[in-house]
């Protein structure tokens, strides 16, 4: 049994390693036969080893049937699953409910612009979240009737919205799907800025080592004039013209400069939600995923940051805030001062004592000293208010009272949203929803001094 996957399918982990060919060969006879007659010893320049190897992956991971034309790509699953599964768990942190894991009964509807013969993202989305549906886009007939053919065989047409495409339409083409709004769109891009570049790529031209896999994509497939950077950049420019009809904009990188250079352009045009990931397997192949958001979600740290996607890269503003507790510090004790001091603030705060977690809603800065003045200074007029100020008094408390109900009613307004939660050994402080980086960080500043200032607890 893979100890990735255990008995379950589909899988609903990323890769992190290697692809076990002995386990794969007892799971599935067909990549047996291949294993078994190389001994081992898989001959990847080999258009019926890779092909096979990628419909046994699928079979004994997925529960998916692929079929393939043998001059269209064949896609390595674990790469494309990784990507899948991250925008999976971008998605699953960044909703209404604030609760970072997966919502069955959530809606969700995706894009993969360019999905190619194989369909391969739109048939794991759909295995893997029964309650997603799909958008898929070619610019090519061939790829297109393949794609069609491999996501009925699974009986996975019914949720998929299929369009063909020309080169001059909008790679996002809303009304040409007939779609209001998505919550992400995907994208592996050609990565070629043309043929000779792609030539000498696929056979190793100056390179010490030759590839040691064969590469069966067509043309339309493999090369766009200015490669990746120039494809995902287009895709850029038609997402800052429609800002939030898609939650989360995304797309694979294949080199290391056009994903730093696209990040400096985020950067640059003061983008300040996006995430960045590398998609690695254990392998020779280095691919990085990037996502961009115009919304005021904010997905977890893991998901958005990583130093390994390389030094000096451009990274998202962190989202989460530890602060460690000293070991005379009883975690306990903590959470209820942190609940007596988030209690007494002009905020809307629910707090879970058994759980030691707690989410609030804060409207602005209510915890800094300028706003403590101005409400003292409010509350000394109210004392020497006519009657008629008393009578307006009356609506504002009103107005109080309606803001401390659940924020749900008015989220619009919500300048941070956050959550805390105490373990063992640390706070950790949660960025769900906001703009305002001065904001959070001074929010985190206040429960910084507040748990470190109590050495006894």
């Amino acid at each position: 049994m893979d100890p990735h996957t255990g008995s379950g399918i589909p899988r609903t982990i990323p890769y992190d390693g290697p692809i076990d060919f002995k386990a794969l060969a007892r799971k599935d006879s067909d990549f047996a036969e291949i294993y078994n007659a190389t001994k081992g010893e898989l001959d990847f320049k080999n258009p019926q080893t890779v092909q096979q190897l990628t419909k046994s992956i699928l079979k004994a991971e997925f529960d998916l049937k692929i079929n393939l034309p043998d001059d269209r790509l064949c896609p390595p699953v674990p790469i494309r699953w990784n990507y899948a599964h991250w925008i999976q768990e971008l998605i699953d942190s960044t909703n209404s409910n604030y609760s970072d894991n997966y919502d069955p009964k959530r809606q969700v509807v995706g894009l993969d612009i360019g999905t190619g013969a194989s369909a391969i993202y739109a048939m794991l989305l759909l295995r893997t979240r029964p309650n997603w549906t799909m958008c898929v886009t070619d610019i090519d007939k061939k790829s297109m009737d393949s794609a069609a053919a491999n996501l009925a065989i699974n009986s996975l047409l019914p949720r998929t919205k299929i369009l063909q495409t020309m080169p001059s339409n909008s790679l996002i083409p809303f009304q040409a799907l007939n779609v209001e709004k998505l919550d992400f769109t995907m994208c592996n891009p050609p990565f070629f800025n043309d043929v000779q570049e792609m030539n000498e790529s696929l056979f190793g031209t100056g390179k010490k080592k030759a590839p040691n896999a064969v590469c069966t994509g067509s043309e339309n497939e493999m090369v766009y004039p200015g490669g990746d950077l120039a494809f995902v950049t287009r895709i850029y420019k038609e997402s800052l013209e429609l800002k939030e009809k898609v939650t989360w904009y995304s797309s694979m990188f294949g080199r290391f400069l056009s994903m730093k250079v696209f990040l400096d352009r985020l950067r640059a045009d003061k983008v300040e939600n996006f995430a960045v990931t590398p998609l690695s397997t254990g392998g020779n192949t280095k691919r990085w995923a990037v996502a961009w958001s115009f919304g005021d979600f904010r997905p977890r740290k893991d998901l958005s940051r990583t130093h390994e996607v390389g030094y000096k890269t451009p990274l998202p503003f962190p989202t989460e805030y530890e602060i460690l507790l000293k070991e005379e510090q009883e975690p306990r004790n903590v959470g209820q001062a942190i609940n007596t001091l988030l209690s007494s603030l002009d905020i809307t705060w629910h707090y879970d004592a058994d759980k030691q977690t707690g989410i609030g809603f804060a409207p602005k800065n209510v915890w800094g000293r300028h706003y403590r003045r101005e409400k003292q200074r409010k509350e000394k007029e109210k004392v020497n208010a006519t009657e008629g100020v008393k009578n307006m008094d009356v609506d504002v408390k009103e107005q109080d009272r309606k803001s401390g109900e659940k924020i749900s009613k008015d989220e619009e307004k919500v300048g941070l949203v956050f959550k805390v939660r105490i373990s063992k050994s640390e706070v950790l402080v949660r960025w769900l929803r906001g703009t305002d980086t001065v904001l959070w960080e001074s929010f985190c500043g206040l429960l910084d001094r507040s748990v470190k200032s109590r050495t006894s607890t």
